[in-house]
C-alpha cells in the first residue's frame, strides 16, 4: 500500500510518501517541499491567513495533487499544525484549500502534534526516558515521558520562523541588541527541569529541520565517517558553539553553508539559538537527533488505528501503546534461543551482543539479493534503527559482511576505525559466527544442547524428525564458531530417543 502525508507546517509544506509492507511497517521513497511560508501571511492584529502566502500554498497542493495522482497513491493523510490552528479564518482557509485541491486538512492541537511527533521519533528511536522535542517554524512541542509513560505534553509559540520575523532582519540576520532580546523571550517562555519534574537519567530528543542542519554542519566540522544524522549525538558545547557560529554569519555565509543553504539561511540562526537556551535551562549535556517524528506518526497512527487519525484525538494513553507496540524487543527464532541462552549465561556472548545478533537476524531476512558486498553495506547502514547507536549499527553491518565475505568486512573494519573500538572486531566475528550457525539451525530444523566447561564446549545437535540434516555445513560453521569464541567444541548429532551420540560431526568433516 502507498501512503502519503502532507504536513502543512509555519514554514513550509511537504509531501512524503511511504510505501507500506504487509506486516506494518513502512519506508519513505518520496519527498517534495516548498518554502511557502504560510506564517508570514498571518495577519497579528486580525488572526487571518491571507495574500501571497495563501497562493503560494494552493499552488504546491496543486502540484502535490498531481503527483499523488500520477503515482496512484492510495490514502492520502493530510494535516496541519500551528499556523493553520492559530487563524482565526481556518474554517474558510481549509475549504478554499479543498475547492481548490481536494485535501481536507485534520488541524492538529498543539498537543496532538507533540503526540504524533513523539511516537514517530520513538519508534526510531527506542528511548524509554526522554525529553522530545519537535521544533517547527511556529511552535516547539515538548513530550516528557518516564518508561514510555507520557507525563507532560506543552506547546510553546517559539518556532524557528516566528522568532525569525519578531527579532531579526528579513534576511534572517540578527543585530546583537535583537539576538539578546530573543533570547531573554525564549528563556522566559521556556519551562525548567522542576516543572516538568524530569528524572536524571532523562535522554533529550529532538526533531526538525533546524536540528537536522545543526547535526550536518556538525560533522562536517568534526569529519564525521557517517552521512547518517539519524541517531545522532551532539553534546552541548557542540551546541552552542554552533549557534553562536550561525548568528556570526551573514546572509551570504548562510546561504552559501552546505549544511544549511537557501531554504534555511533565514530561519537557522533563531532555530538554532532555540536549541541551544533549551539545552542550557534544561541542564542537557547531550541531544540525540531523530530523522523521524511527525509524519511517521501519522503513518504510524493511520496503520494501526484509522478511526482515530479520522474521527478521534490522539491522546496519552494511545500514544503509550503505539510506542510500545514499537518499541518491542527483537524476539530470537526458536531453533536459535536455545543456542544463545547458554552463550549469555555463561557470559561467552554480552548482553549487547545478543541485542545486535537479533536485529542483525531480523535484517538478514529483508536484505535485497546484491553481490557486491560495498552496496549491501552503504543499504544497511541507510536504515534507521530505533535499537543501536551509529557504532552499533557499524557493527551489526559488519557483522552481516562478514558471513559473506571476512577480507571485506576487514577492509570496511580498517576504514571506519575512528568509530569503533578494538574489542568491536572480536563481537564482529562472534555476531558472524553465530548468524551463520543460527541460519542453518532455523532452516533445518536443528535443535542444539550447549553444555560448557571452561573452554570447551560440547555440543548435541537435535534434528527433527525426518529432516535432512547438512553435516558438512554444520561442521564448518561451527570451526568458525570455535576461532570465533576461542573455544573446542565436540559436535554431535542425536536423536531425541538416543542414549549415546553418534560420532563427532566435527571428525566426520575432517576425514
Amino acid at each position: 500500500m502507498k501512503v502519503s502525508v502532507i504536513d502543512l507546517g509555519f514554514n513550509s509544506i511537504k509531501l512524503v510518501s511511504y510505501d507500506v509492507r504487509a506486516n506494518g511497517t513502512f519506508k519513505a521513497y518520496q519527498q517534495e517541499g516548498v518554502k511557502v511560508k504560510l506564517g508570514e501571511g498571518l495577519n497579528h492584529r486580525t488572526g487571518y491567513l491571507s495574500g501571497l502566502p495563501v497562493q503560494r500554498t494552493i499552488d504546491a497542493l496543486k502540484m502535490f495533487r498531481d503527483i499523488i495522482d500520477f503515482n496512484s497513491i492510495d490514502q492520502v493523510l493530510p494535516v496541519a499544525t500551528s499556523v493553520v490552528r492559530e487563524s482565526s479564518n481556518k474554517d474558510d482557509f481549509l475549504k478554499h484549500i479543498y475547492d481548490q485541491t481536494g485535501f481536507q486538512f485534520k488541524v492538529l492541537s498543539g498537543q496532538e502534534e507533540g503526540l504524533y511527533s513523539y511516537v514517530g521519533a520513538l519508534k526510531a528511536i527506542c528511548l524509554p526516558t526522554t525529553l522530545f522535542f519537535d521544533l517547527g517554524g511556529g511552535s516547539l512541542e515538548l513530550v516528557y515521558t518516564e518508561n514510555y509513560c507520557i507525563k507532560k505534553i506543552r506547546s510553546y509559540p517559539l518556532g524557528a520562523l516566528r522568532m525569525s520575523n519578531m527579532f531579526g532582519a528579513k534576511n534572517g540576520t540578527f543585530s546583537k541588541r535583537n539576538y539578546s532580546k530573543m533570547a531573554r523571550y525564549i528563556l522566559d517562555i521556556l519551562p525548567d527541569r522542576e516543572e516538568f519534574g524530569m528524572s536524571w537519567d532523562t535522554t533529550l530528543i529532538g526533531v526538525g529541520g533546524t536540528l537536522r542542519a545543526m547535526a550536518r554542519y556538525d560533522q562536517e566540522l568534526n569529519g564525521y565517517g557517517l552521512d547518517k544524522i539519524h541517531h545522532y549525538e551532539m553534546h552541548n558545547l557542540s551546541v552552542s558553539s554552533i549557534a553562536k557560529n550561525f548568528y556570526k554569519m551573514d546572509a551570504d555565509q548562510l546561504v552559501e553553508n552546505n549544511a544549511v543553504g537557501a531554504d534555511r539561511a533565514g530561519t537557522i540562526t533563531a532555530g538554532s539559538a532555540i536549541i541551544n537556551l533549551l539545552m542550557e535551562k534544561l541542564d542537557f549535556e547531550r541531544i540525540v537527533i531523530s530523522a523521524q517524528g511527525l509524519r511517521e506518526g501519522v503513518v504510524s497512527v493511520f496503520i494501526r488505528d484509522p478511526t482515530t487519525f479520522y474521527n478521534r484525538k490522539l491522546n496519552n494513553g494511545k500514544a503509550k501503546r503505539f510506542v510500545a507496540f514499537s518499541c518491542k524487543p527483537e524476539m530470537f527464532p526458536h531453533y536459535t534461543l536455545t543456542f544463545i541462552k547458554p552463550l549469555v549465561s555463561e557470559g561467552l556472548m554480552r548482553e549487547k551482543e545478543k541485542m545486535i545478533l537479533a536485529q542483525a537476524i531480523r535484517e538478514v531476512v529483508d536484505l535485497p539479493l546484491i553481490t557486491n558486498l560495498n552496496n549491501l553495506f552503504h543499504i544497511m547502514i541507510d536504515e534507521d534503527n530505533a535499537f543501536l547507536s551509529h557504532s552499533e549499527q557499524l557493527v551489526l553491518a559488519l557483522s552481516i559482511i562478514h558471513t559473506r565475505k571476512e577480507k571485506t568486512a576487514d577492509w570496511l573494519f580498517s576504514r571506519y576505525k575512528s568509530m569503533l573500538e578494538s574489542q568491536n572486531k572480536a563481537s564482529i566475528e562472534k555476531i558472524s559466527a553465530c548468524l551463520v550457525l543460527c541460519s542453518i539451525l532455523e532452516k533445518a530444523k536443528i535443535e542444539i544442547k550447549l553444555s560448557l566447561k571452561g573452554k570447551k564446549a560440547d555440543i548435541k545437535i537435535i534434528p527433527s524428525s525426518r529432516q535432512f540434516v547438512p553435516a558438512t555445513l554444520l561442521a564448518e560453521a561451527l570451526k568458525k564458531f570455535e576461532r570465533a569464541f576461542g573455544i573446542s567444541v565436540n559436535g554431535y548429532v542425536v536423536s531425541e530417543k538416543q542414549a549415546a551420540p553418534k560420532e563427532s560431526i566435527m571428525a566426520i568433516d575432517r576425514k
